[in-house]
């Protein structure tokens, strides 16, 4: 059987491991032939980027140049660069007629995001777009649950994505790492494509997107620098998107605690009931009933052996690839135009004070 070949474009972005991992846990069927770096485009060092990887490249090629990767017959680029320089990376990649995966937001702006898609589209290839929320699942379960009016005609979709103080204070008891290193690092610069709103923010704009299966109309947001004062991008964000016969409430945090007790969501509100589900958990709630006393769900499903709705990164893309399977419906270039449309109207929005309408 001839495997399909892969290379990593990149190694600025944090989940440039994840993606990599997924495909090297395929080795019977995927080939990576090497990454190469891409920029550097902020202040990090080499060392500095390659902790996004780490032990995923010890054993891989390094190329010097990434364009030389271009010549080496490939049929998937996993796109790990900074937001601001993926649309253009990828663009180059695409023309050569290789489909590319990259991580959420699909690009740095809508414009960005239709050049790729439209690129893709021309060559014959893909624009595939990763969201870690697509494999679990008690929210693919949930979706399911919607679909078939479980709780009725949905009205809200809330999510909160889990605070933290910022991407890269993760651990045991975080700290927020010295603003003087942050600033040397591009989710910590606006003009790197840097913020919460494209890091956290994202997240319940296309959970909302998917419950509701259309775009949103108009957006009101808001943006707030509450622990990275010296910085040029936002901490926090909240954004309220208007489906016309419902509603999207979400909230990005770098700048608080995260007890992880609290549900993030999705929380589905229904005519009939509401769903519950949390992003640290596989179960599903769903309860029924109107009152204002606490009542427990009259239904808890664990979704923990639901491989059906859990999935598997590389096994999905090279299925789709491969013209056996669907992708991942938050995958799909439609959604992500989508979504990367919405984001653009929040950003607007919490610049200049207005409800911005989604083009």
């Amino acid at each position: 059987m001839e495997k399909l070949k892969v290379a990593i474009f990149g190694l600025a972005h944090p989940h440039a491991a994840a993606l990599t991992r997924a495909f090297k846990a395929l080795p019977d069927e995927v080939e990576i032939v090497g990454y190469a770096e891409v920029g550097p485009y902020d202040d990090q060092t080499h060392e500095e980027r390659y902790r996004n990887i780490g032990k995923q490249a010890d054993d891989l090629k390094k190329y010097d140049d990434w364009r030389e990767l271009l010549d080496c017959g490939l049929d998937i680029a996993v796109v790990a660069t900074e937001n601001s320089v993926c649309a253009d990376v990828a663009c180059e990649i695409l023309t050569k007629g290789i489909s590319i995966i990259n991580e959420k937001p699909i690009a740095i702006n809508y414009a960005d995001a239709k050049r790729m898609a439209d690129t893709a589209k021309a060559n014959n290839v893909h624009v595939i777009t990763n969201w870690p929320v697509a494999w679990f699942p008690a929210f693919n379960y949930a979706k399911k649950l919607a679909d078939d009016g479980v709780v009725g005609k949905i009205m809200r979709v809330v999510y909160r994505s889990p605070a933290t103080w910022g991407p890269y204070s993760y651990g045991n008891n975080p700290t927020p790492p010295p603003i003087e290193w942050l600033n040397k690092t591009w989710w910590y610069r606006k003009e790197c494509g840097g913020g919460s709103i494209l890091d956290y923010a994202c997240y319940g704009t296309v959970l909302a997107t998917h419950f509701f299966g259309k775009k949103a109309i108009r957006v009101s947001g808001i943006a707030k620098q509450f622990g990275v004062v010296g910085t040029s991008v936002e901490d926090y964000s909240a954004m309220i998107l208007d489906f016309g016969d419902g509603v999207g409430l979400l909230e990005g945090s770098w700048s608080s605690y995260n007890p992880a007790e609290i549900p993030t969501g999705p929380i589905i509100y229904g005519a009939d009931g509401v769903i519950v589900c949390d992003r640290h958990s596989d179960t599903v709630k769903i309860y029924k009933g109107n009152t204002h006393a606490p009542k427990p769900p009259v239904e808890v499903i664990d979704c923990s052996e639901m491989n059906e709705y859990r999935g598997d990164l590389g096994r999905n893309i090279i299925d789709f690839i491969k013209g056996k399977a669907a992708l991942n419906p938050l995958l799909e270039t439609e959604i992500n135009l989508a979504v990367c449309a919405t984001l653009d109207a929040g950003r607007r929005s919490a610049e200049q004070g207005i409800t911005a309408d989604v083009e």
